[in-house]
């Protein structure tokens, strides 16, 4: 738990950039939906993807990449799991990049609650 009074989450989250994957859990076929997280906490993730279409209290299916690394994974994997989105909102500030490429429209930050613990597949 954190010791800021203030701060209501669970867990401390750690700044991670891993690409994901989810869709809206049930369907076979649906839209998915890819971007990157922002940080995570084995509670959560907190991530900006092109979640148009997404609504808060939906529970989809969650896929994160791990990229491959000496002495850990050396040929990567992925964290599956199932979580519930908690808030949804467009980022504050978006880099030059983007906005000039035209990709600012759908991109959201989205945080999501993990609805059992991530596991790994490799």
């Amino acid at each position: 738990m954190s010791e800021n009074p203030d701060e209501r989450r669970l867990y401390r989250r750690i700044p991670l950039k891993l690409a994901v994957l989810c869709q809206k859990a049930g369907l076979m076929e649906g839209r998915l939906y890819t971007g990157n997280t922002i940080n995570v906490s084995p509670g959560g993730v907190l991530m900006e993807i092109n979640g148009s279409g997404l609504d808060v209290g939906e529970l989809v299916n969650l896929e994160l990449a791990v990229p491959p690394t000496q002495g850990l994974l050396e040929f990567g994997g992925r964290f599956s799991t199932y979580a519930r989105i908690l808030r949804i909102q467009a980022p504050a500030h978006l880099p030059p990049e983007k906005i000039m490429a035209g990709e600012g429209s759908d991109i959201y930050r989205i945080a999501m609650e993990f609805c059992e613990v991530p596991r790994l597949r490799m």
